[in-house]
Parts: C-alpha cells; sequence; structure tokens
C-alpha cells in the first residue's frame, strides 16, 4: 500500500530577541534613527526592518507577527530578519498551522432567544443522559424545520461542560458543509471536520487536532465514526435514515450501527435525529429498544407547506414538449413575481437518462455495464454512471446505422435548460454532483442562494435535506415516480423520505410555502401521505405489508452475490452457494431461515462482471451470523473458478 504524501503546513513568525527589551510589546514606536541609537552598526535594511516591525505590532496590538506580513511591506525586510535572527535582536520562529478544512469562514448562526416548548421538552429528556453518562440511544423524530440542529447544539454543550467530546455523523459532504457552520458558530476551533472531500494534508492535521485534543468535536461522514476522539460524551447521526451510511465496498459497515456500538462501548448516549426516520428505526423507538422523542411543530409556528399533487397522466399541458405542467409553470412565474425562490427537485443528474434510436429502438448500452448511457450534453459526452465508461454523443446507431439517436427521459441538465427557456430573466443554478464535485462551488451556490441571488434552484437529493432558505417558498417535484419501480422493497419508503424531505425546504421564512409534486401515480400511497405530512400513517401502512412479506424490521437480511467475467461461472457458483446453504440449514434442523435465489442482481453486469445473488432471510441474527460465516470459510470451495463472493449484512442496496 502506497503512503499518501503531505508536508506539515508551518508560518514564520518574527517575535522580540533576548537583545530586544520591551518597546514592541508595549506596542511603541520606532524608527530608523532611534534605533540607530539602540542598536549602533546596524545595516539601514536592518533598521528599516526593526522599525517596521515595530510600527506593526503598535497597529495590531501583538508583539508577533508573521514574515510574510512584514515582506509584504518591505521587499528587504527577508534578508534583514535573517541576519537580525543571527544577532539575537529579533527572533525567526516556524510554527505548526493547521489546515483550514472550510475554505472560507463559514457563515454564522446566531443561537436563538428562546427555545421552544418542544425543543425543551426534548432537552430535559436528553441532557440527564448526557451528564450521566449512561448509555442510550435516542430516535429524534422531528419534522423538517423544527430546530433539531439547536437540539444536537444544546447538548453537545452539555457533554462538553461534563468534560466529554461529540462525534457528529452526517450522511454527506453536502450535509457536512451545512451542519459544520452551526457547529462553528457555536464552539468555534473546538471543532474538526472529517470526510471524502479533505486533502490528504487537511486530513491528517484535522486528525492530530483531535488526537491532541485541540479538536473536542468532530463533524464528519461516516467513515468519522472511527475519529480518535477521547471519552466520548455524545454521538449525534443526523439524518440516520440515510443509506449513504452503508460503506458498500471493501470493508462493509453502517456508520448508524457503528455510532450505536461505539455509544455502548463509551457509556455514552446517541441520538439519531431524522425527519423521516427509517422504519427499523422507528419501530425499534415503538417497541422501546430506543427512546423515542418527538418534534412535531416547527419553529415559529410556521405551518408546513401546502402540497398539490398533478396527475401528469389527466391534466393538459400547454407545453408538451417539456417536462413542466401548467400549474408548475405558472407558480414558477408568481414566485419570480413576488421576488421569493423556488426549488425544483430531479433525482437524475445529466440532460437525458438514455438515448434511443428513433428507427429501430435500439438503446444505446454501456460496453461494460448492462445499463444505459446518460447523456451529458454540456460535457457533449455520453457517461456511464456506474464505471465511468464515456463517449462522444455525436454517434450513429451501431444497430441500423442510423444518424436519428435522440436523448430521452430527463435529468437536472435538461430541466436547467427548460427552466431558462421558460423564464429568460430568471437566475437559476444547478446543483448535482457534477457542478459540486469539488465542494467549493456547492457552497458558493449556497451562499449565493442564501443572499437571494439565485432565484431558482435545480438539483438531486443533495439539495432535498438539510438546507435552510428562509426565501424559498416554492419546491416543484418534477417527476415523483423515479424511486417507485425500483426492484427494492425499501423503494416506497425511500420515496416518501425523499418527497416530506424536499417539501420541507419550502415555508422555512415568514412566507408560506408550497409544493407541487408531478407524477404518474397520483393515488400512490407513498404520495398521499407525502401530500399529508403523515409519517405515523405512512410507517403503519408500510410496516402492515413488511409484516405479510416478513421483511425488516421483522426479519434481518443478508446478501450474498457472485460476481465473474463469465456468466457462466458466476451462475454455476450461485447455484453452489444457495445449494450449500440449503444443505446446512437442512442438517440442522433450521426451519425459521429463507433462501431466495440464486438470480440474477438487478443490475445484472457492471465493469464487465455479471453478477447473481443470493438472499438470505430469517428472523434469527444469530444463526444468520453462523450461516454467514460458515459460507466465508468454505468460500474457496465453494467458488473457485475465479469468481468474487461478497457477503453483505444488512443490505442497503439491493441493486
Amino acid at each position: 500500500m502506497q503512503r499518501q504524501q503531505f508536508k506539515v503546513k508551518t508560518r514564520t513568525l518574527v517575535r522580540p530577541g533576548p537583545h530586544l527589551d520591551g518597546p514592541a510589546a508595549d506596542g511603541a514606536a520606532g524608527d530608523n534613527d532611534s534605533m540607530a541609537e539602540r542598536f549602533p552598526g546596524l545595516k539601514k535594511s536592518e533598521l528599516k526592518t526593526l522599525a517596521l516591525f515595530f510600527d506593526l505590532c503598535r497597529q495590531h496590538g501583538i508583539s508577533s507577527i508573521e514574515r510574510p506580513e512584514m515582506t509584504r511591506h518591505y521587499s528587504g525586510a527577508a534578508k534583514a530578519l535573517r541576519s537580525l535572527d543571527e544577532k539575537k535582536i529579533l527572533l525567526l520562529e516556524n510554527r505548526r498551522v493547521y489546515r483550514d478544512p472550510f475554505g472560507e469562514q463559514p457563515p454564522f448562526f446566531p443561537p436563538p432567544e428562546h427555545l421552544t416548548t418542544e425543543q425543551e421538552e426534548v432537552l430535559a429528556r436528553l441532557v440527564p443522559a448526557v451528564r450521566e453518562q449512561e448509555f442510550q440511544t435516542f430516535l429524534l423524530h422531528g419534522v423538517t424545520g423544527c430546530g433539531k440542529t439547536e437540539v444536537y447544539l444544546r447538548a453537545t454543550a452539555a457533554a462538553l461542560e461534563a468534560e466529554r467530546t461529540v462525534l457528529v455523523l452526517v450522511p454527506e459532504i453536502a450535509l457536512a458543509s451545512q451542519i459544520e457552520a452551526h457547529f462553528y458558530s457555536r464552539f468555534g476551533d473546538l471543532l474538526a471536520v472529517l470526510h471524502s472531500g479533505l486533502s490528504a494534508g487537511e486530513r491528517h492535521d484535522q486528525w492530530q487536532r483531535i488526537t491532541t485534543g485541540r479538536a473536542r468535536i468532530v463533524v464528519g461522514a461516516r467513515s468519522a465514526v472511527f475519529a480518535p476522539l477521547p471519552r466520548p460524551g455524545l454521538i449525534i447521526v443526523d439524518e440516520e435514515h440515510e443509506p449513504a451510511y452503508k460503506q458498500e465496498d471493501g470493508l462493509r459497515y453502517n456508520g448508524r450501527d457503528l455510532a450505536i456500538l461505539r455509544g455502548r462501548f463509551a457509556d455514552c448516549p446517541v441520538l439519531l435525529g431524522s425527519a423521516t426516520p427509517s422504519i427499523t428505526s422507528y419501530y425499534h423507538a415503538r417497541t422501546g429498544k430506543y427512546r423515542l422523542l418527538t418534534m412535531a411543530r416547527r419553529i415559529h409556528d410556521q405551518k408546513l407547506p401546502a402540497v398539490h399533487i398533478v396527475d401528469l397522466g389527466r391534466d393538459r399541458k400547454s407545453r408538451p414538449d417539456l417536462f413542466f405542467s401548467d400549474q408548475l409553470i405558472s407558480a414558477l412565474w408568481e414566485n419570480m413575481e413576488k421576488r421569493q425562490q423556488s426549488l425544483l427537485f430531479v433525482n437524475r443528474r445529466g440532460f437525458a437518462s438514455f438515448m434511443m434510436c428513433r428507427d429501430c429502438g435500439h438503446i444505446i448500452q454501456c460496453p461494460h455495464c448492462q445499463v444505459s448511457l446518460t447523456m451529458h450534453r454540456q460535457q457533449r459526452r455520453l457517461v456511464c454512471h456506474y464505471c465511468g465508461y464515456s463517449l462522444d454523443c455525436r454517434i450513429i446507431c451501431p444497430s441500423c446505422g442510423s444518424t436519428k439517436v435522440d436523448g430521452l427521459g430527463l435529468g437536472t441538465e435538461r430541466i436547467e435548460e427548460e427552466v431558462r427557456q421558460l423564464l429568460p430573466h430568471a437566475r437559476v443554478a444547478r446543483l448535482d454532483s457534477d457542478t459540486a464535485a469539488g465542494g467549493k462551488h456547492y457552497l458558493a451556490t449556497l451562499k449565493a442562494v442564501r443572499r437571494q441571488e439565485i432565484d431558482i434552484l435545480v438539483g438531486t437529493q443533495m439539495i432535498a435535506k438539510g438546507l435552510h432558505f428562509p426565501n424559498m417558498t416554492l419546491v416543484g417535484v418534477v417527476w415523483a415516480d423515479s424511486g417507485l419501480a425500483m426492484p427494492d422493497f425499501r423503494a416506497s419508503e425511500r420515496t416518501f423520505q425523499l418527497l416530506a424531505q424536499v417539501a420541507g425546504r419550502a415555508g422555512r421564512g415568514s412566507e408560506a410555502g408550497r409544493v407541487i409534486i408531478q407524477t404518474h401515480q397520483p393515488r400512490h400511497y407513498t404520495v398521499l401521505y407525502a401530500q399529508q405530512h403523515d409519517y405515523r400513517k405512512f410507517y403503519e401502512y408500510e410496516l402492515a405489508l413488511r409484516t405479510e412479506l416478513g421483511y425488516p424490521p421483522f426479519s434481518r437480511l443478508v446478501n450474498v452475490r457472485m460476481s465473474s467475467s463469465s456468466e457462466e461461472r458466476v451462475k454455476q457458483c450461485a447455484e453452489q452457494v444457495a445449494g450449500f446453504l440449503k444443505r446446512y440449514i437442512g442438517r440442522r434442523g433450521w426451519r425459521d431461515i429463507e433462501i431466495l435465489g440464486p438470480a440474477p442482481a438487478p443490475l445484472a453486469r457492471l465493469r464487465d462482471k455479471s453478477r447473481w445473488q443470493v438472499m438470505i432471510k430469517s428472523n434469527r441474527p444469530a444463526r444468520l451470523h453462523d450461516l454467514s460465516a460458515r459460507l466465508l470459510a468454505g468460500r474457496s470451495e465453494i467458488c473457485r473458478q475465479n469468481v468474487k463472493l461478497t457477503v453483505d449484512v444488512d443490505p442497503e442496496n439491493m441493486m
């Protein structure tokens, strides 16, 4: 393994030497004549440098100056400082500095003058556990805009008062940037950040600040759960329902679950927070495994936004060439006239989700993956979002040779372009993983939205949660159906969470908010309960379905996946794995374990590898553990022909 190379960052300070008494520290003025009297034999450049040092110290009220500050005022100071250092009149001292991971000063968020009644009630239950250092898992179910972040901050302050440290996990860098600002506003340099957007040097510096005790609060993505914090007093997992907490390759782990395990080892409370908790977490809270904390009202008694559903199958459109209903177009115009901001949510990036030949119907696919290529018009490329393969979008059909190959479907690029057509005078910005890859553009865009320099923000799920813009009064969901058709038992849950979260971006200021959801399934229970902002009814409906099917939280799953460049080999291996599992279960006489498969994975080919899987389902975790261990121990005999076998416990991604 190759080590990452980086340098320790230092700065050179100029401070008084042993031959220089009082005047600099006292802020006394100095000029060349007075310096010549005190230090005969000095050169003119040395005298000028010494006088400059006194002047800068007096101006800033300090007793040391950074060397670049002096050389900026006088270019001859560089050489003079070296000679003054040799004469012990001024000393040059190298001090380590830590790289600033924020890039620029985060926005300041002042603390509220008063807490809401619900915030006080939640803290009255949470803070005693923090002070007593008692392991408990709390689930904070609070509607969007109810003030969960302030609860996090107050609980953190209680942990610091108890001379403990605090770990705060967020599911992705985008949310880390938001919550960093709140914690930095309250706790300043006690904060360290850890996420994949840091350079190697920045990450090393943050790690050092944590280990040396300079930083007592860590905010970061899932890998921050391993931060070397001594004596944790509180662990917070924000947006606990997010699948991004699951590490999908290498060492597979769920950051939320490891946070709970770390809290148990450290004897400290763990706080899970979400407006739309996972079905499993809410089930644990309702059955007593977790302690449920509820915040059902927004701060300042703001109302949740009114949600309108547009039936794309029945409602006529004056612009059938666009993905916008007349209701959404009218609402965007009204918001522009009122000088209020709008957000458009599209759960796909790119311009078109697939390219199809108009003559023969052939869809352009990735040669390495069994998926269609996404058209990115600005890059003029067709891109595979799984392996990164790309080619020029000016192509002919490989099936019939036709030149009539067009992009169909939607993505953030297309919606951004259509918005510019509909509202040519609007200031439009787009945020997705293409535009926000470096982090700086993401923060700059959010800053522009906060300053009301952007009228309409178009983006993917990175803008669907955690953002607070008081002037954002309209949210449009361009197509709500994209997630409902996924071959995953959590498809409805994920769709509800996205709809509820993105709806919560509207109406967080003095003006009432409204949400327009465009869908081809207006009577789907997921859409209807999202319209009503009713998580409880959605939970009960979804739980009833899972009871019948025996899916989590009523069971645990293990996904055994095989992959190989040979379709025949991986199929044969999958059959051998299923046979091995069934024989082992039969010998043990276990009747409470179900084997599903073998079958091709929903994404049957990725990166030139064919993929099959076998699913194991049971409500007996100990038996699943034993079965998985036996399979891993014997995999070299079961899969001999260059087939990779992985075991994923509690899988988040069924694809």
